[in-house]
């Protein structure tokens, strides 16, 4: 109930900065700045339970204090903060304002709003694969600027949605509330250089180890099965590959673009990213789905 009434406000309504995790994330770390809990001289178990004392803390007034209703109303609350992403969403837009405009300038300065730090190594040489040395000019540049734009859009739907979702499924509030926040800390500590971002950037390795490859897999059922098993196959045991790489590279091939749409992507950078944003709506509707039957038989309380 909680995930049916939050993604449909979710897409009714416009979330103001208050209604989002960003903002209290960010004050909890200047907080923990303040407190000299979050500085070079901490260690990695210092940082993972700074991260996971405001989940603990959750869980604690939900089982001691709220009632089944109150905590309905909580869980629900706390998912709607969690889940979705305002900026993200401007962000897309306005790049595909752009790309009707065919502004590869202005496409190219949206891609970059979207942020790449945490994955700059995978976006750069998931690029390289993708181009060719032939194709120099402005209508290939526009090409692949739109499958770069693409591909990393897949993968923060997956971070504000689907990942979030999966860790609410299996925890409730207090399980999104940690993936989001440890998200949160990881991007920001990215873009300090801060330096404990290898440490944090370990800890989402592991908090996405098991939900990425679960919303790859409802992407292959969303999209062309038989291409994209093989690759989900490939990955789902590796403990050396990024989920950024997983996800990106199973939805490519769980939604490869046809002739007629590679051709219009030649012209309109909008295409690719289109296509992707679709396949990543139905694998939440997906996801949602299999929640709500396995509700039904019982197997989730």
């Amino acid at each position: 109930m909680s995930l049916l009434l939050v993604l449909s406000l979710e897409r009714l309504v416009s979330k103001e900065p208050r209604w989002h995790i960003e903002k209290y994330a960010g004050q909890y770390r200047e907080w923990l700045i303040k407190k000299r809990w979050l500085s070079k001289k901490n260690t990695s178990a210092s940082l993972y339970l700074c991260l996971l004392a405001p989940a603990v803390v959750l869980a604690a007034i939900e089982y001691f204090i709220f009632g089944a209703f109150l905590t309905f109303i909580e869980q629900s609350v706390v998912l709607f903060i969690c889940i979705g992403c305002p900026a993200l969403r401007a962000t897309y837009k306005c790049f595909l304002n752009a790309a009707e405009r065919n502004d590869m300038q202005a496409c190219s300065m949206y891609t970059d709003q979207l942020g790449h730090c945490t994955n700059e190594r995978d976006s750069q040489s998931s690029l390289n694969e993708n181009a060719s040395d032939e194709e120099t000019d402005d209508t290939s540049s526009a090409k692949y600027q739109g499958q770069s734009f693409g591909q990393h859009l897949t993968w923060l739907n997956y971070q504000h949605y689907a990942a979030v979702m999966l860790w609410f499924i299996a925890f409730g509030a207090p399980g999104a509330l940690f993936y989001s926040l440890s998200r949160s800390t990881t991007e920001a500590l990215c873009a300090a250089n801060h330096p404990m971002r290898e440490t944090s950037a370990r800890l989402m390795f592991a908090l996405d180890y098991i939900p990425v490859r679960i919303t790859a897999f409802g992407m292959l059922m969303m999209g062309h099965f038989s291409r994209a098993l093989p690759e989900w196959i490939k990955y789902a045991l590796q403990l050396d590959v990024s989920a950024y790489d997983v996800l990106t590279i199973i939805s490519a091939k769980a939604e490869m673009l046809t002739p007629e749409e590679q051709a219009l992507q030649a012209e309109n950078a909008s295409v690719e990213p289109k296509v992707l944003v679709k396949l990543a709506k139905r694998n939440v509707i997906f996801l949602l789905v299999v929640t709500s039957a396995l509700t039904v038989i019982g197997s989730l309380a």
